[in-house]
């Protein structure tokens, strides 16, 4: 915690990312709280065109579907309602993650229909083994909305290897 509010984001990414990378729920659901808030996506020099706050998002949602699936524990779910808050969805196109050649792409998809968008958060609320939250990560692989876990690890893995920040914290004008 006092590295984020220090905003260290280096150090951040240090600390939870090797748990994360290892499918830890918790770490996993952290990065995607504070991805949510301030902490910035680390970048690579291809996405440099895309929204700070697209970016962050898109990858909230990764890290959220595969954190609900992996954890055990409710307060790893509380980013549930955020990402599946039907608003964001009826906005139009929604940003998500994808891999090209083994780096983070970010591309607009057509948001999924309500009631699949539905399934898919109850399928996460309720995941309370490894199986039932693959089963729920395959749907939302299959939905278009994250890409398969290894190669993301793997792409977050090359990005963080050059990531220099100054500092981490979104600044917001409110």
């Amino acid at each position: 915690m006092d590295s984020y509010l220090n905003g260290q984001c280096k150090k951040q990414w240090a600390l939870l990312w090797p748990m994360a990378r290892e499918g830890d729920g918790d770490a996993l659901s952290e990065l995607a709280f504070e991805l949510r808030r301030d902490l910035i996506m680390p970048a690579s020099d291809s996405d440099m065109n895309v929204d700070l706050d697209d970016k962050a998002i898109a990858n909230v949602f990764v890290m959220t579907i595969y954190g609900a699936a992996a954890s055990k524990h409710s307060d790893d779910r509380r980013n549930l309602n955020f990402v599946f808050d039907p608003a964001r969805w009826r906005k139009g196109d929604v940003t998500v993650v994808s891999i090209r050649s083994g780096s983070i792409s970010y591309g607009s998809i057509k948001p999924p229909p309500p009631v699949l968008m539905t399934k898919l958060k109850n399928c996460l609320s309720q995941a309370n083994s490894s199986a039932t939250g693959d089963r729920c990560v395959a749907e939302a692989i299959k939905l278009g909305l994250i890409p398969r876990f290894p190669e993301y690890k793997n792409a977050i893995d090359a990005v963080l290897t050059t990531y220099r920040p100054e500092n981490c914290l979104r600044r917001r004008p409110w």
